[in-house]
């Protein structure tokens, strides 16, 4: 991709598929080094988002629901103003196909996910079999991005504070302590 592309990554939720997703985050990013980047997500996950030093903006999605007009028209007014080359759809779900149609009239990016008719499909009928980990790679790998890093080793070298004592203690956590995160939401 070239210098000045403009790069949307898609993960709403949850806590579990977001920590699993920094993997994929990652190889993104590395993938598209030149590139904005910007992740679409939800409040719970904004500064886990930020602390990983992956994106250059996070946008919330404000999930509206089916009757909200206004909400609608204001996240496919930002989607359409981001003018995004490509989109990675990393949650795969009908709401986040759905926004791949928010793009009509008019240019749509090249998508990698679910969503019908999307440029980069994610095409493997035993897609829901695999684990969260093998089916972003799998995903990423049918989009051109053929190195994914685990999540415990995504972010190496990045500035990431999401264990620092201030980012902790603004959590109310205090030592000591443990996270488990065993798997994804279902």
């Amino acid at each position: 991709m070239g210098t000045g592309d403009r790069i949307l990554i898609i993960k709403l939720a949850a806590l579990g598929d977001v920590v699993q997703a920094l993997g994929p985050f990652a190889a993104i990013r590395a993938h598209h080094r030149d590139a904005r980047v910007v992740l679409l997500t939800t409040a719970p996950y904004q500064d886990l988002a930020r602390a990983t030093g992956l994106f250059d903006d996070i946008w919330l999605d404000e999930r509206p629901r089916g009757g909200d007009l206004a909400g609608w028209m204001r996240l496919r007014a930002a989607l359409r103003a981001g003018q995004f080359d490509r989109v990675y759809d990393l949650q795969t779900s009908d709401r986040s196909s759905f926004y791949l149609r928010l793009f009509w009239p008019g240019p749509r990016p090249r998508w990698s996910g679910i969503a019908k008719g999307c440029s980069h499909p994610h095409a493997n009928p035993l897609r829901d079999t695999l684990h969260t980990l093998d089916r972003q790679a799998e995903q990423l790998a049918m989009a051109g991005i053929e190195t994914v890093p685990q999540p415990g080793t995504a972010l190496t070298g990045n500035d990431f504070q999401a264990a620092s004592p201030e980012f902790l203690s603004n959590l109310g956590l205090r030592p000591p302590f443990a996270l488990l995160i065993p798997g994804g939401a279902a």
